[in-house]
């Protein structure tokens, strides 16, 4: 929706639902190559028909949605020696996706640019930084929004989807910091308020695509939860 409130673009909504019920992960699983296979397809169909160039698209997938999009992509590489422009990872799914086949998960080979939002690392995401730019929103496992949920995991999973909608229409942005690791952050080495503005970026819709490496958000507990470029302290 925020897409469609913006305009400007073309948007392609993949609903692979009946493939994809609850409770039966596990199925999901096994179905998501198919998923890929079919969107890719759709892909070529578009691009056959309007002349539509694998560069030009950039594909949002959350959760298992963004091995979806890395398996399309792959069998896009495949068919036509071309991959998609940019896939943004939103939480990457975790169970079954600890695996050292990059074949079979969404990693920086799948596009030209690949930018991956860490919401819920070691539960129902990926703990691992994914793509040419990780960011680990509040730490990257719980969702200061969550406090008090009777499922925090999954409340911090499913808010992954709400940044990346808000980035879209926000006038202030997510703008994150650069950070070797989670450790450096728990230890508060990599903080807003330190932070040289020249090192900031933004994460999410208009997030630069040369940027690379990992990085750290913090957002307010309560909608709207970008902070903007915070300033140094007086």
């Amino acid at each position: 929706m925020a897409y469609l409130t913006k305009g400007g673009v073309n948007v392609i909504v993949v609903d692979w639902g009946p493939l994809a019920k609850y409770p039966c992960y596990f199925t999901a699983f096994f179905n998501l190559w198919q998923v890929g296979t079919c969107t890719s397809r759709m892909l070529l169909g578009l691009a056959a028909k309007f002349q539509l160039s694998m560069s030009s698209v950039h594909a949002v997938g959350f959760s298992l949605g963004a091995h979806v999009a890395a398996l399309a992509s792959q069998e896009l590489l495949l068919l036509t020696g071309e991959r998609l422009g940019r896939i943004t990872g939103l939480d990457p799914a975790l169970p079954l996706f600890a695996t050292l086949y990059d074949s079979w998960k969404l990693d920086a080979d799948d596009a030209d640019f690949v930018d991956v939002m860490h919401t819920n690392v070691g539960v129902f995401g990926k703990i691992e930084a994914t793509g040419h730019t990780d960011f680990f929103v509040n730490g990257g496992s719980v969702q200061p929004a969550c406090t008090g949920h009777y499922n925090v995991p999954l409340c911090s999973h499913l808010l992954a989807p709400v940044y990346f909608a808000e980035s879209v229409m926000s006038e202030v942005g997510f703008w994150a910091v650069p950070c070797p690791n989670i450790w450096h952050y728990i230890m508060g080495w990599c903080s807003m308020e330190n932070a040289d503005d020249k090192e900031k970026v933004l994460m999410g819709e208009n997030c630069n695509q040369y940027t690379r490496g990992i990085y750290v958000v913090d957002t307010s507990a309560t909608p709207p939860y970008a902070l903007g470029k915070l300033k140094h302290p007086a």
